[in-house]
Formats: structure tokens, sequence, C-alpha cells
């Protein structure tokens, strides 16, 4: 019998869930996904010596509870946004998805560190970055899934964020990433081709 498209989501899913580490759960463990762009917890978005080291300029939280006072309490922080989003099959990327892509890929532009991250940077914070991924390499949402566990063990999105990044992958996508062009952007994509291409050789890309 083939695979359906509901049977390609559960595989997925479970082949994640089932490989993730819990010594790699650590919200202190931060993960850098490309060149510019880290995955964490709760815990490495507190850690202004291990932000600074990083360059990171730029905080995206995706998670249910904010950090009291952060902007203040992070001066080196220039751009930090709170999304509330619930770590639920049915919680939506919809309503920030385009202006959290646009600030993760200005920020890298410029040459800054940016950070997302939710409780683990388990679930929520690795869906956005796959979201990231898909938009300006033009991924297949399972190869995004796949590099951003290579790069973090611990990432699991849920089962409704799976198909959320599959839904994305096959409408949206496209349109994203046209309207991410200048030529720095161009020189930025392929050097993160390369990048990529040598940690999952097999990973479509569209440049």
């Amino acid at each position: 019998m083939p695979e359906t498209d509901t049977d390609g989501f559960r595989s997925c899913y479970d082949k994640l869930r089932k490989a993730a580490k819990i010594d790699n759960l650590s919200s202190a463990k931060i993960s850098e996904i490309v060149p510019n762009l880290y995955l964490a917890g709760r815990t490495v978005a507190q850690n202004s010596e291990l932000l600074s080291e990083k360059n990171v300029t730029t905080v995206i939280n995706v998670s249910d509870r904010e950090i009291p006072h952060y902007p203040q309490s992070h001066p080196s922080i220039r751009h930090y946004k709170f999304y509330p989003t619930s770590d639920t099959a049915n919680a939506k990327f919809d309503a920030f998805l385009e202006e959290a892509i646009r600030l993760i890929h200005e920020s890298r532009l410029h040459g800054n560190g940016v950070l997302v991250h939710c409780f683990l940077g388990v679930s929520r914070s690795a869906t956005l970055v796959a979201f990231y991924l898909i938009s300006i390499y033009g991924m297949t949402w399972k190869d995004a899934v796949d590099f951003v566990r290579q790069r973090r063990v611990s990432a699991n999105p849920n089962f409704g964020f799976l198909h959320q990044l599959k839904v994305f992958s096959n409408t949206k996508a496209k349109d994203f990433r046209h309207r991410l062009t200048s030529d720095r952007c161009a020189q930025m994509r392929k050097s993160d081709a390369e990048f990529i291409k040598n940690q999952l050789p097999l990973a479509v890309i569209q440049l």
C-alpha cells in the first residue's frame, strides 16, 4: 500500500520523537543551525555572556511565557520579539511568520547573530527555524526538519507543526523567498547553501 501524506507526517514525527536524546533536552545547550542563526531554550536566552560571545543581537521568543523585562536586562539585544505560542498541535504560526522570517533574515544579512528560542529549544523554536529554511532555500519540509535535527538532536516539532511546515512548503514559501531578494541576500544564500550541503548532502535547495 503506498504511503499517504498523513503516513509521511506520522513516520517523520515518530522517527524524530524516538531519536530524541534526553541529555540534549537541556535548555542550556545552544545550537548553530546556519551561520549566525542559533536555536536554544530559555536558559540560553538569559545568558548575556554567551549571547555576546555569539554576537547575538536579535532574540525571538516563541513560547507561552515571556521573560520579564527582557529588553531592559539585556541592553546588547537590539531586536527582541515575543510571539506567544503553545506547544500544541493546533497552535498556529501564521500571524507572525512573515515578520519573524524577515527579522531573522535581515539580522543575518547585517552580519548579526539571531537566537530563536522557546522553553527547551525542541518544538516551537525548531519549527520556526524550519520555516525559515524552507522560505529562504526552498528546502522541502522533510529536508528542513532533518537539517535542524542534524544540527540539534533534540529538535522535535510536534505533529501539528510538521503539518503546517508541509502545507507552507507547498503554498507560500516561494512567495516569501521572492520578497527577500538583493545582491547581499544572493551572496548569503550561496554561502549558506555550501554550508547546508556539507551537512546534509542530499538536501534539495532552490536558490
